[in-house]
């Protein structure tokens, strides 16, 4: 019987860790530029925002964001979101299933289109998460992959 309440609290505690928590989270976002194996360098006396660092390839920025049950999904305050005027922006998809979401969204903007999905897998205090993006801007598509991580900081 010990044996039988012991493996149900075992579960019940693995399965609590495995949902999403609610709370300030800080992201590191790692994006890689397939169409930029040699990222420019910056101009001299130009400096880039705290939080981002540029490298081979691609490109760091961490960053801080309040995730509630009902908006797991870390954004990317540079890219549209649903409801910014002059864009149309929509989720086409948003599955969970414990502390896994993935999802998958389209913008219009008066410049071109964007097109992203991933999916992220929330453990405890940390978090991972991998999603592609294709950017048509002017006829010209440009795709990126990210790989975030992500750990809880405490509530909002």
């Amino acid at each position: 019987m010990v044996a039988i309440i012991a493996t149900g609290i075992g579960l019940n505690a693995a399965g609590a860790a495995d949902q999403i928590k609610a709370g300030n989270w800080e992201f590191n976002v790692q994006i890689q530029l397939p169409n930029m194996p040699n990222m420019p360098k910056l101009p001299p006396g130009v400096q880039l925002p705290p939080g981002v660092q540029m490298g081979p390839g691609g490109m760091s920025v961490t960053h801080t964001q309040c995730l509630t049950s009902n908006n797991p999904i870390p954004t990317d305050d540079k890219m549209p979101k649903p409801g910014d005027s002059g864009t149309q922006c929509k989720m086409t998809k948003m599955d969970r299933s414990g502390g896994t979401v993935s999802w998958a969204t389209d913008c219009t903007t008066p410049e071109g289109s964007l097109h992203s999905e991933g999916v992220a897998h929330y453990n405890g205090d940390s978090m991972e998460a991998t999603f592609k993006s294709l950017v048509n801007q002017g006829g010209t598509p440009t795709e990126s992959s990210q790989h975030v991580t992500g750990r809880y900081l405490g509530p909002c």
